[in-house]
């Protein structure tokens, strides 16, 4: 019987030291206006590292007086997930992201079985990281956050509009090493997504967004990332495939059998607007589809007209916010609030929609 109770021990004893859950622990030193608390957020999806929500939040802590704190849950993944862990000031609990403010998060790559340790500082008005052990992969998010946020800060104010495109493709072309060169493919994803204009780099460097694709799928192929990010790519690959289709931007490649392809599909549509307009003309006017577009299309706001016209010109997110003097991420909300009310998906079901209504 001895034997069999120190048999359930040693048991014992081995699953609770397997089972450590993901654990954080440091110092930060606090000034007078941050809050003694830190927070651990749980980004479930790519587009979530610029997002801020209570419902992120998986587990919270006190600083001790001494700055010392201790973060330790299993209510976490398996698998590798980016986390953010933050402070806040006073009664604003707001997570801040502008280049051009001062910080008071930082994101980490862990996943159940990771424990880091770190020294902080905020006597900048900022969480400030200076020391950082236990996962490599955290530590290369936290350079490129660095680099990037030195970049990208060089964008803001009042610049020349060559100045401003010289720097923009600079911060691209920065991006783009990191994601070709990063050991772990979420680092290079992470680090993708800070591309802001991506419909545009889109265009230009399809290639890389496809060879990025087949090392997820290659390295990582059933995680919630990896599927995400398959879904970013059909969105661009739908906005290429609705550009390409408009006058004057056909791609020069095209050659012969392309056109030998486009001479019959115009032959075809000749024939079905003929047939088209044969049942037009015998169901009669009142059953024109047009006319059930538009309530819908009366149902959105005037600036989503607005910028759902501006979508049929061909105009990418970036050139409509320019146009309207709008954050590029405002226009990004109205186009999800336009695909919802008229119930599509892509930009080429809301132009078409567009089209049909105005014929």
């Amino acid at each position: 019987m001895s034997l069999k109770k120190l048999l359930y021990i040693i048991l014992l004893l081995f699953i609770t030291t397997t089972s450590f859950g993901l654990e954080i622990k440091g110092k930060i030193e606090l000034t007078d206006q941050w809050q003694p608390k830190v927070f651990l957020a749980l980004l479930n999806t790519p587009e979530d590292i610029f997002v801020a929500s209570p419902d992120f939040i998986i587990a919270e802590t006190f600083i001790n007086p001494d700055g010392s704190f201790v973060i330790n849950t299993h209510s976490v993944p398996d698998d590798e997930r980016f986390y953010r862990l933050y402070l806040v000031q006073g009664d604003n609990a707001s997570v801040q992201f502008s280049a051009t403010q001062n910080k008071n998060y930082v994101h980490l790559l862990l996943n159940r079985q990771s424990a880091i340790e770190l020294s902080a500082t905020t006597r900048n008005n900022s969480l400030e990281i200076t020391a950082l052990n236990g996962s490599d992969d955290t530590k290369d998010i936290f350079e490129f956050d660095e680099k990037f946020q030195e970049q990208n800060s060089e964008l803001s104010g009042q610049l020349p509009k060559a100045q401003s495109t010289f720097l923009s493709q600079e911060l691209e072309t920065f991006i783009h090493s990191v994601v070709a060169d990063a050991n772990n493919p979420y680092v290079g994803l992470y680090a993708l997504y800070h591309i802001e204009d991506k419909e545009t780099d889109f265009l230009r460097n399809s290639d890389f967004y496809f060879n990025f694709q087949k090392r997820l799928e290659a390295e990582l192929p059933v995680t919630p990332y990896t599927e995400a990010y398959s879904e970013l790519l059909d969105e661009l690959v739908g906005f290429r495939e609705f550009v390409c289709e408009m006058p004057g931007v056909q791609p020069k490649w095209k050659d012969w059998l392309m056109i030998i392809e486009a001479v019959i599909i115009l032959v075809l549509l000749i024939i079905l607007i003929g047939l088209y307009s044969r049942i037009k003309k015998i169901r009669g006017q009142e059953n024109d589809p047009a006319n059930n577009l538009k309530p819908l299309y009366e149902g959105l706001t005037l600036k989503q007209q607005e910028i759902l016209g501006l979508l049929a010109d061909g105009k990418t997110n970036k050139e409509i916010a320019q146009e309207l003097f709008v954050e590029l991420s405002t226009v990004k909300t109205h186009i999800n609030n336009i695909y919802r009310q008229l119930n599509v998906s892509t930009r080429k079901e809301a132009v078409d929609f567009y089209r049909s209504m105005k014929n």
